[in-house]
């Protein structure tokens, strides 16, 4: 249910800076708090964590997904995590193109980790609840589907 915790991430600091705003925020505004605290939460203290859990707690987190333990690739997934991590924190400060940037690669890895998922669920029946569960519907699907929709309005109306 780690999950849950980027979702708390993003919907509590939007919640915070919307809150705190000196005066009430325009649609430009809010969709760039909401971009920013999506790339914080999801790449950001999601990647970070999933690097955590890929180096240190391999094992653990193999089975938690229903993978052999020992693939020297979980080290790899893992590096991948942390340079989605490092620049997802990175959006906090950074610009909208570096955001449009990390959004769309966060996407991409999300995207094909999900379908990744898919296919070892149907191929498998791997139901492990890292494969199966609240990971795969709200980090790898729901997330990015939203982190693109929104930088794609950002996009349309110039924000």
């Amino acid at each position: 249910m780690i999950a849950l915790l980027y979702l708390a991430v993003f919907i509590g600091g939007a919640w915070l800076e919307l809150g705190l705003a000196a005066s009430p925020v325009s649609f430009d505004a809010g969709i760039n708090i909401l971009v920013r605290w999506l790339l914080l939460a999801f790449p950001g203290v999601g990647g970070l964590l999933a690097a955590y859990a890929h180096t240190a707690r391999a094992e653990k987190t193999a089975a938690y997904i229903g993978w052999q333990p020992g693939s020297p690739f979980q080290f790899e997934v893992g590096m991948a995590n942390l340079a989605l991590g490092v620049a997802g924190v990175m959006c906090l400060w950074m610009g909208h193109g570096f955001q449009a940037a990390i959004g769309v690669v966060f996407s991409i890895f999300a995207f094909g980790a999900a379908r990744g998922h898919l296919d070892q669920r149907k191929k498998s029946g791997d139901k492990a609840p890292g494969n199966s569960g609240i990971f795969l519907w709200l980090n790898d699907i729901a997330a990015p589907a939203t982190i693109l929709v929104l930088l794609a309005i950002r996009g349309i109306f110039g924000s």
